[in-house]
Protein backbone atom coordinates (compact mmCIF):
# COMPACT_ATOMS: atom_id res chain seq x y z
CA UNK A 1 0.00 0.00 0.00
CA UNK A 2 1.24 3.38 -0.65
CA UNK A 3 0.23 6.71 1.29
CA UNK A 4 1.42 9.45 1.85
CA UNK A 5 2.26 11.27 4.80
CA UNK A 6 -0.68 13.49 5.94
CA UNK A 7 1.27 15.42 8.73
CA UNK A 8 4.48 17.27 8.25
CA UNK A 9 7.45 16.70 9.80
CA UNK A 10 8.37 20.53 10.38
CA UNK A 11 11.51 19.70 13.40
CA UNK A 12 13.19 17.47 10.05
CA UNK A 13 12.66 20.33 7.45
CA UNK A 14 14.46 22.50 9.90
CA UNK A 15 16.90 20.09 10.77
CA UNK A 16 17.12 19.86 6.60
CA UNK A 17 17.57 23.71 6.38
CA UNK A 18 20.05 24.32 9.27
CA UNK A 19 22.03 20.74 8.08
CA UNK A 20 22.36 21.89 4.68
CA UNK A 21 23.32 25.63 5.96
CA UNK A 22 25.85 23.88 7.79
CA UNK A 23 27.15 22.19 4.71
CA UNK A 24 26.85 24.42 2.11
CA UNK A 25 28.51 27.36 4.37
CA UNK A 26 31.41 25.38 5.95
CA UNK A 27 33.51 27.33 3.32
CA UNK A 28 37.24 27.33 2.84
CA UNK A 29 37.44 31.13 2.50
CA UNK A 30 35.85 34.17 2.83
CA UNK A 31 34.88 34.08 -0.99
CA UNK A 32 33.14 30.79 -0.50
CA UNK A 33 30.52 31.75 1.76
CA UNK A 34 29.98 35.25 0.01
CA UNK A 35 29.57 33.34 -3.33
CA UNK A 36 27.10 31.04 -1.88
CA UNK A 37 25.14 33.47 -0.29
CA UNK A 38 24.46 35.58 -3.39
CA UNK A 39 24.48 31.94 -5.09
CA UNK A 40 21.40 31.22 -2.77
CA UNK A 41 19.76 34.23 -2.77
CA UNK A 42 19.11 33.64 -6.68
CA UNK A 43 20.99 36.75 -7.90
CA UNK A 44 24.31 34.84 -9.47
CA UNK A 45 25.95 31.37 -9.89
CA UNK A 46 28.97 30.98 -11.50
CA UNK A 47 32.12 28.89 -12.04
CA UNK A 48 34.00 30.79 -14.29
CA UNK A 49 34.71 33.65 -12.39
CA UNK A 50 37.27 35.85 -14.29
CA UNK A 51 34.48 36.21 -16.87
CA UNK A 52 33.54 39.80 -17.15
CA UNK A 53 30.03 40.74 -16.96
CA UNK A 54 28.25 42.39 -19.35
CA UNK A 55 25.43 45.33 -19.15
CA UNK A 56 22.69 43.02 -19.25
CA UNK A 57 23.82 40.26 -17.37
CA UNK A 58 24.39 43.06 -14.71
CA UNK A 59 20.77 44.40 -15.44
CA UNK A 60 19.12 40.46 -14.44
CA UNK A 61 21.56 40.58 -11.45
CA UNK A 62 20.37 44.08 -10.01
CA UNK A 63 16.46 42.69 -10.79
CA UNK A 64 17.32 39.43 -9.13
CA UNK A 65 18.29 41.46 -6.20
CA UNK A 66 15.64 43.86 -6.00
CA UNK A 67 12.06 43.76 -5.07
CA UNK A 68 11.49 43.42 -8.38
CA UNK A 69 12.83 39.69 -8.57
CA UNK A 70 9.13 37.88 -8.78
CA UNK A 71 8.14 40.42 -11.27
CA UNK A 72 10.04 39.71 -15.01
CA UNK A 73 7.19 37.42 -15.75
CA UNK A 74 4.53 39.81 -15.33
CA UNK A 75 7.16 42.86 -17.16
CA UNK A 76 5.97 44.39 -20.47
CA UNK A 77 8.76 43.25 -23.29
CA UNK A 78 8.40 46.81 -24.65
CA UNK A 79 12.10 47.20 -25.33
CA UNK A 80 13.50 50.76 -24.27
CA UNK A 81 16.28 50.66 -26.40
CA UNK A 82 17.41 50.06 -30.01
CA UNK A 83 19.78 47.82 -29.64
CA UNK A 84 17.78 45.88 -26.84
CA UNK A 85 14.71 43.42 -29.02
CA UNK A 86 11.69 43.49 -27.34
CA UNK A 87 11.43 39.33 -27.12
CA UNK A 88 15.35 39.62 -26.42
CA UNK A 89 16.58 37.30 -23.35
CA UNK A 90 17.25 40.04 -21.23
CA UNK A 91 14.53 42.69 -22.31
CA UNK A 92 12.61 42.51 -18.96
CA UNK A 93 15.79 42.91 -16.66
CA UNK A 94 16.79 46.22 -18.85
CA UNK A 95 13.74 47.97 -18.83
CA UNK A 96 13.39 47.65 -15.69
CA UNK A 97 16.61 48.58 -14.50
CA UNK A 98 16.27 51.80 -16.75
CA UNK A 99 12.95 52.76 -15.78
CA UNK A 100 14.86 52.73 -11.97
CA UNK A 101 17.11 54.73 -12.97
CA UNK A 102 19.74 51.88 -11.53
CA UNK A 103 21.58 51.73 -15.42
CA UNK A 104 21.29 54.49 -18.06
CA UNK A 105 21.68 54.13 -21.82
CA UNK A 106 23.85 55.84 -24.74
CA UNK A 107 23.58 58.42 -27.09
CA UNK A 108 21.21 57.72 -29.87
CA UNK A 109 18.86 55.63 -27.72
CA UNK A 110 21.30 52.60 -27.43
CA UNK A 111 22.03 50.64 -24.23
CA UNK A 112 25.38 48.26 -25.62
CA UNK A 113 23.70 44.95 -23.66
CA UNK A 114 26.91 43.08 -24.73
CA UNK A 115 29.72 46.03 -23.65
CA UNK A 116 31.04 44.62 -20.05
CA UNK A 117 29.74 46.61 -17.41
CA UNK A 118 32.33 49.46 -15.78
CA UNK A 119 32.98 49.78 -12.19
CA UNK A 120 31.30 54.01 -12.45
CA UNK A 121 28.23 52.60 -13.68
CA UNK A 122 28.08 49.62 -11.20
CA UNK A 123 28.48 51.93 -8.22
CA UNK A 124 25.47 54.60 -9.67
CA UNK A 125 23.36 51.06 -10.23
CA UNK A 126 24.20 49.67 -6.49
CA UNK A 127 23.19 52.98 -4.73
CA UNK A 128 20.23 53.48 -6.66
CA UNK A 129 19.03 50.09 -5.24
CA UNK A 130 19.94 51.66 -1.94
CA UNK A 131 17.31 54.74 -2.66
CA UNK A 132 19.92 56.83 -3.84
CA UNK A 133 19.54 59.63 -6.73
CA UNK A 134 21.84 62.22 -8.74
CA UNK A 135 20.24 64.90 -6.09
CA UNK A 136 21.85 63.60 -3.12
CA UNK A 137 25.87 64.45 -4.46
CA UNK A 138 27.16 67.36 -4.68
CA UNK A 139 30.09 68.32 -7.77
CA UNK A 140 31.42 65.97 -9.30
CA UNK A 141 29.12 62.96 -9.31
CA UNK A 142 31.07 59.89 -10.56
CA UNK A 143 33.81 61.24 -7.04
CA UNK A 144 30.94 61.90 -4.79
CA UNK A 145 29.27 58.61 -5.88
CA UNK A 146 32.38 56.39 -5.48
CA UNK A 147 32.72 58.24 -1.80
CA UNK A 148 29.01 57.33 -0.51
CA UNK A 149 29.65 53.93 -2.15
CA UNK A 150 32.97 53.54 0.27
CA UNK A 151 31.20 55.09 3.14
CA UNK A 152 28.94 52.69 3.00
CA UNK A 153 31.55 49.45 2.92
CA UNK A 154 30.32 48.72 -0.60
CA UNK A 155 33.62 48.37 -1.97
CA UNK A 156 34.98 45.76 0.52
CA UNK A 157 37.16 43.26 -1.13
CA UNK A 158 36.57 45.15 -4.35
CA UNK A 159 39.94 46.90 -6.12
CA UNK A 160 38.41 48.10 -9.13
CA UNK A 161 38.87 51.74 -10.32
CA UNK A 162 36.07 53.85 -11.75
CA UNK A 163 36.99 52.92 -15.55
CA UNK A 164 37.35 48.81 -14.70
CA UNK A 165 35.57 46.54 -16.26
CA UNK A 166 33.90 43.83 -13.29
CA UNK A 167 34.04 39.88 -13.07
CA UNK A 168 31.64 37.88 -11.95
CA UNK A 169 34.27 36.93 -8.78
CA UNK A 170 33.60 41.13 -8.45
CA UNK A 171 29.78 41.00 -8.58
CA UNK A 172 29.73 38.25 -5.95
CA UNK A 173 31.84 40.74 -3.36
CA UNK A 174 28.98 43.19 -4.69
CA UNK A 175 26.18 42.04 -3.91
CA UNK A 176 26.99 40.37 -0.58
CA UNK A 177 27.80 43.82 0.75
CA UNK A 178 25.12 44.93 -0.28
CA UNK A 179 23.33 42.93 1.55
CA UNK A 180 25.25 44.20 4.47
CA UNK A 181 24.54 47.91 3.54
CA UNK A 182 21.90 50.49 5.33
CA UNK A 183 19.49 51.70 3.03
CA UNK A 184 19.12 55.77 2.29
CA UNK A 185 15.98 55.64 4.12
CA UNK A 186 17.33 52.92 6.98
CA UNK A 187 17.31 49.83 7.63
CA UNK A 188 19.65 47.34 5.99
CA UNK A 189 19.21 46.16 2.38
CA UNK A 190 19.29 42.51 2.96
CA UNK A 191 16.78 42.23 6.00
CA UNK A 192 14.21 44.53 4.08
CA UNK A 193 14.53 43.04 0.84
CA UNK A 194 15.41 39.01 1.44
CA UNK A 195 14.15 39.23 5.10
CA UNK A 196 18.01 38.30 6.63
CA UNK A 197 19.43 38.04 9.57
CA UNK A 198 22.90 38.88 10.56
CA UNK A 199 25.40 36.78 12.91
CA UNK A 200 27.29 38.64 15.82
CA UNK A 201 30.12 39.96 13.46
CA UNK A 202 27.78 41.40 11.05
CA UNK A 203 27.95 38.69 8.05
CA UNK A 204 24.72 37.09 7.04
CA UNK A 205 23.43 34.20 8.84
CA UNK A 206 23.13 32.00 5.92
CA UNK A 207 20.09 29.80 7.56
CA UNK A 208 18.36 32.58 7.29
CA UNK A 209 17.92 32.41 3.92
CA UNK A 210 16.81 29.01 4.14
CA UNK A 211 13.70 29.22 6.81
CA UNK A 212 10.18 28.13 6.91
CA UNK A 213 9.22 28.54 3.50
CA UNK A 214 11.80 25.62 2.13
CA UNK A 215 9.12 23.13 0.86
CA UNK A 216 9.61 19.39 0.18
CA UNK A 217 10.53 16.97 0.11
CA UNK A 218 9.14 15.84 -2.86
CA UNK A 219 10.28 12.11 -4.65
CA UNK A 220 11.55 12.25 -8.37
CA UNK A 221 10.64 9.03 -9.68
CA UNK A 222 12.40 8.74 -12.78
CA UNK A 223 9.52 6.90 -14.07
CA UNK A 224 6.82 9.05 -13.29
CA UNK A 225 8.07 12.76 -12.89
CA UNK A 226 10.36 15.27 -13.88
CA UNK A 227 12.02 18.29 -11.95
CA UNK A 228 10.34 20.97 -13.97
CA UNK A 229 6.96 19.55 -12.28
CA UNK A 230 7.74 19.32 -8.82
CA UNK A 231 8.81 22.78 -8.47
CA UNK A 232 6.87 26.27 -8.79
CA UNK A 233 9.18 28.43 -11.06
CA UNK A 234 11.14 28.44 -14.19
CA UNK A 235 14.08 26.35 -14.09
CA UNK A 236 15.87 28.49 -16.56
CA UNK A 237 17.10 30.72 -13.79
CA UNK A 238 16.81 28.21 -10.95
CA UNK A 239 19.81 27.45 -8.40
CA UNK A 240 20.20 24.02 -7.79
CA UNK A 241 22.66 21.89 -5.43
CA UNK A 242 22.90 18.00 -5.37
CA UNK A 243 24.02 16.64 -1.86
CA UNK A 244 25.61 20.01 -1.32
CA UNK A 245 27.38 20.53 -4.57
CA UNK A 246 26.23 23.18 -7.16
CA UNK A 247 24.41 20.81 -9.85
CA UNK A 248 21.76 21.04 -12.86
CA UNK A 249 18.65 20.38 -14.59
CA UNK A 250 20.28 17.09 -15.99
CA UNK A 251 22.00 16.11 -13.22
CA UNK A 252 19.72 15.65 -10.67
CA UNK A 253 16.92 14.45 -12.91
CA UNK A 254 19.24 11.65 -13.70
CA UNK A 255 20.50 10.78 -10.01
CA UNK A 256 18.28 12.94 -7.28
CA UNK A 257 15.69 10.68 -5.19
CA UNK A 258 14.06 13.77 -3.75
CA UNK A 259 14.13 17.49 -3.88
CA UNK A 260 13.53 20.29 -1.34
CA UNK A 261 12.57 24.09 -2.79
CA UNK A 262 12.80 27.26 -2.05
CA UNK A 263 10.51 29.55 -3.91
CA UNK A 264 11.49 32.91 -3.01
CA UNK A 265 15.27 32.53 -3.79
CA UNK A 266 14.70 30.14 -6.60
CA UNK A 267 16.61 27.64 -5.18
CA UNK A 268 16.60 23.73 -5.10
CA UNK A 269 18.15 21.11 -2.97
CA UNK A 270 18.29 18.09 -4.31
CA UNK A 271 19.42 14.01 -2.66
CA UNK A 272 20.64 11.46 -3.89
CA UNK A 273 21.77 7.78 -2.32
CA UNK A 274 25.66 8.73 -3.22
CA UNK A 275 25.09 11.70 -0.58
CA UNK A 276 28.54 11.92 1.28
CA UNK A 277 27.34 13.04 4.42
CA UNK A 278 23.76 13.59 3.59
CA UNK A 279 21.46 11.70 0.98
CA UNK A 280 18.32 10.20 0.11
CA UNK A 281 17.06 6.51 -0.15
CA UNK A 282 13.88 5.56 -1.97
CA UNK A 283 12.48 1.39 -1.11
CA UNK A 284 9.62 -0.40 0.37
CA UNK A 285 9.66 -0.73 3.90
CA UNK A 286 10.80 -4.32 4.63
CA UNK A 287 10.58 -4.03 8.84
CA UNK A 288 10.20 -1.31 11.41
CA UNK A 289 11.68 -2.16 15.14
CA UNK A 290 10.69 -0.70 18.29
CA UNK A 291 12.67 0.08 21.58
CA UNK A 292 12.86 -3.46 24.10
CA UNK A 293 11.65 -0.93 26.78
CA UNK A 294 9.06 0.79 25.12
CA UNK A 295 6.39 -1.02 22.33
CA UNK A 296 5.14 2.08 21.16
CA UNK A 297 8.21 3.75 20.33
CA UNK A 298 9.83 2.46 16.89
CA UNK A 299 13.63 3.27 16.69
CA UNK A 300 14.47 2.05 13.38
CA UNK A 301 12.95 1.35 9.67
CA UNK A 302 14.81 -1.47 7.25
CA UNK A 303 14.06 -0.15 2.99
CA UNK A 304 14.52 -2.79 0.48
CA UNK A 305 15.60 -0.38 -2.11
CA UNK A 306 14.80 -1.33 -5.54
CA UNK A 307 17.70 -3.04 -6.77
CA UNK A 308 17.45 -5.43 -3.63
CA UNK A 309 14.62 -6.94 -5.35
CA UNK A 310 12.54 -7.64 -1.93
CA UNK A 311 15.14 -9.84 -0.69
CA UNK A 312 16.31 -10.20 3.18
CA UNK A 313 19.08 -7.67 2.59
CA UNK A 314 17.76 -4.31 3.81
CA UNK A 315 19.07 -0.64 4.75
CA UNK A 316 18.93 0.45 8.26
CA UNK A 317 18.11 3.95 9.39
CA UNK A 318 18.12 4.82 12.91
CA UNK A 319 14.90 6.75 14.12
CA UNK A 320 15.60 9.73 16.91
CA UNK A 321 13.16 12.49 16.22
CA UNK A 322 10.00 12.13 18.19
CA UNK A 323 8.12 13.46 15.25
CA UNK A 324 9.87 10.33 12.80
CA UNK A 325 9.17 7.96 15.45
CA UNK A 326 5.27 9.03 15.68
CA UNK A 327 4.68 8.64 12.05
CA UNK A 328 6.26 5.06 11.69
CA UNK A 329 4.34 4.34 14.91
CA UNK A 330 1.08 2.09 14.82
CA UNK A 331 -0.40 6.06 14.82
CA UNK A 332 1.30 7.49 11.98
CA UNK A 333 1.38 6.95 8.52
CA UNK A 334 3.99 4.62 7.87
CA UNK A 335 3.59 0.91 7.55
CA UNK A 336 5.37 -2.31 6.21
CA UNK A 337 5.17 -2.73 2.31
CA UNK A 338 5.15 1.20 1.89
CA UNK A 339 7.02 2.63 -0.73
CA UNK A 340 8.91 5.60 0.80
CA UNK A 341 12.10 8.09 0.43
CA UNK A 342 13.89 8.67 3.58
CA UNK A 343 16.25 11.39 3.70
CA UNK A 344 19.16 10.60 6.32
CA UNK A 345 22.66 12.03 7.41
CA UNK A 346 25.47 9.59 7.98
CA UNK A 347 27.80 9.93 10.85
CA UNK A 348 30.66 7.52 11.90
CA UNK A 349 33.18 5.55 9.64
CA UNK A 350 34.04 1.94 8.42
CA UNK A 351 31.93 -0.59 10.71
CA UNK A 352 30.81 1.33 13.08
CA UNK A 353 29.00 4.12 10.10
CA UNK A 354 24.77 4.83 11.52
CA UNK A 355 22.43 6.97 9.20
CA UNK A 356 20.05 8.56 10.25
CA UNK A 357 16.69 9.59 8.72
CA UNK A 358 16.05 13.09 9.39
CA UNK A 359 12.81 13.58 6.84
CA UNK A 360 10.38 11.15 4.85
CA UNK A 361 7.96 11.07 2.46
CA UNK A 362 5.72 8.51 0.90
CA UNK A 363 5.82 7.78 -2.86
CA UNK A 364 2.50 9.11 -4.21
Amino acid sequence: MIRGRKAAVLAAVCAISAGFANEAFAADSTFEMRKKVVSLLGILTTSSYDTQVTRAEFARMLVNASDYRSMTKQASNVSVFADVPSNGEYASEIRIAAQNDWMSGYLGGSFRPDEPILMRDAVKAVLGLLGYTNEDFNGNLQESRMAKFSSLSLDSNLYRNADEVLTREDCIYLFYNLMKADKKGGGVYGSQVFELTYNNDGEVNTSSILDNSLKGPKILNQDSRNLKHLVPFSLQSAVMFLNGEASDEIEINDYATVIYYHEATKTIFAYSNDGENKGATEGRIQAIYYDSTDPFTPVKVVLNTHHQDNTEEGDEFLLNSSELQYLFSVYGDFQVGDDIAIVWEKSGNGDSVTYTAIDVVGDY
